[in-house]
């Protein structure tokens, strides 16, 4: 069998600027066009929200966890993502509308 050219040998990054590049260029082979985080070396945001091996999570307009999902690849569960992914659309667009018809008295 041979090797998938995709695949590449990626050499462990040892700063912030390789991990980047690694980032960077995962997008690229696997055409992702969703905004990628890059952790720093220390891995902080990993750590904090258990994201070994693999974890989704879907954060809404506020900062907030709206989802937490299992560890993957195993937990990764896209029909529950997916529901607390388009809530979390609904409540911001019904927030927007409040707030836009809380703000229009003043606008007068």
């Amino acid at each position: 069998m041979g090797k998938d050219p995709l695949v590449k040998d990626i050499v462990q990054p040892r700063s912030l600027k390789e991990r980047s590049g690694v980032a960077k260029t995962c997008c690229a082979v696997l055409s992702i066009t969703i905004p990628m985080v890059v952790d720093d070396m220390n891995d902080r945001i990993g750590h904090a929200y258990s994201g070994m091996p693999d974890r989704l999570y879907v954060v809404d307009q506020s900062g907030r966890v709206a989802y937490k999902g299992g560890r993957g690849p195993f937990g990764f569960k896209p029909a529950e993502m997916e529901q607390s992914l388009l809530l979390a659309i609904l409540e911001s667009q019904r927030s927007q509308k409040t707030q836009g018809k809380v703000q229009s008295p003043r606008t007068r």
